[in-house]
């Protein structure tokens, strides 16, 4: 099957709302922990999230199409004020995982993060979705850090000032 590719910039946005709504289906069905927090977001809220970034950067939304035009996957890539560049996004339909979107969209992130002089590349996959790491790593990415966050529906102790 032949894909179309088109790079966008903030306009492109609006376009990934059906596919950014599967992946956070695929995110909650994953989560360990958070499924609820995953689940609260609307894509209004996250699009005003990229936006409020992009206000102080730069922002890339790559798209790809299949050969009836439908869009099959995107990665939204931002660079701030401080030239760290971001993937923020990056999501390939089921139906066509398996051929080479997800690379060829992280390569057209990676090369406009180079283009545009990032400093520093970073992106955060979700516990519960460790598979992707070995996709990521292809791209030089490592894991660097884990963020350990409480749960708003969190049972047990009450917080008690340390």
């Amino acid at each position: 099957m032949r894909m179309y590719y088109e790079v966008a910039g903030e306009d492109g946005l609006d376009l990934i709302e059906p596919l950014w709504l599967e992946l956070r289906q695929m995110h909650r069905a994953r989560s360990t922990h958070f499924r609820d927090s995953l689940g609260a977001k609307t894509f209004q809220q996250r699009r005003d999230e990229l936006l409020e970034k992009a206000s102080w950067g730069l922002m890339r939304v790559e798209l790809a199409r299949d050969e009836q035009g439908r869009l099959v996957g995107y990665c939204v890539a931002t660079i701030d004020n401080l030239m760290t560049g971001e993937v923020d996004s990056l999501f390939v339909t089921s139906m066509a995982r398996g051929m080479g979107i997800g690379t060829r969209l992280m390569e057209g992130a990676m090369r406009w993060m180079e283009a545009m002089g990032a400093k520093r590349r970073v992106l955060s996959a979700i516990v519960g979705n460790e598979e992707v790491h070995s996709f990521y790593a292809r791209f030089g990415f490592l894991p660097s850090s884990v963020i350990l966050e409480r749960p708003s529906n969190a049972g047990g102790r009450p917080d008690k000032p340390i």
